[in-house]
């Protein structure tokens, strides 16, 4: 049989390191709990983001219905002032003709184009039609 005190020796390190080994455990616990809280606090503030993020979406969605409501108000806006434009025609053909000046529509037509040709020259002359200063 082996000298007692060899044995003892070898369960007084066997004992050692069993004790090492759960300290060891119980730190690795400690570490995975710090691990738990941290990812808790991370899962809070996804949520936070995702929210802010729908909110913004909404935002982007009631501007693009916004922007279309506008462009259809912009392209009504257009009719509109064609028919004041064509209305300005006509009445400007007739008072060209109750003053004793016969001129045919297309003619008075045509003198509004010049008019609208010489002031967009003027425009664009002074940089108001500048796309950057839209």
């Amino acid at each position: 049989m082996k000298n007692p005190e060899d044995i003892i020796q070898k369960l007084v390190k066997e004992h050692d390191f069993v004790k090492d080994m759960q300290v060891r455990i119980v730190e690795n616990h400690g570490i995975m709990l710090q691990n738990q809280i941290h990812n808790a606090e991370n899962h809070e503030i996804v949520i936070q983001n995702q929210g802010t993020i729908i909110r913004n979406q909404e935002i982007i969605v009631n501007n693009q219905i916004n922007i279309i409501k506008n462009q259809k108000q912009i392209v009504q806006n257009q009719v509109t002032l064609d028919v004041v434009v064509q209305t300005q025609i006509e009445v400007l053909n007739l008072l060209k003709k109750l003053s004793g000046q016969e001129e045919s529509l297309e003619a008075t037509n045509q003198f509004i184009e010049k008019l609208r040709e010489t002031s967009t020259e003027k425009m664009n002359a002074k940089g108001i039609n500048e796309p950057n200063l839209l």
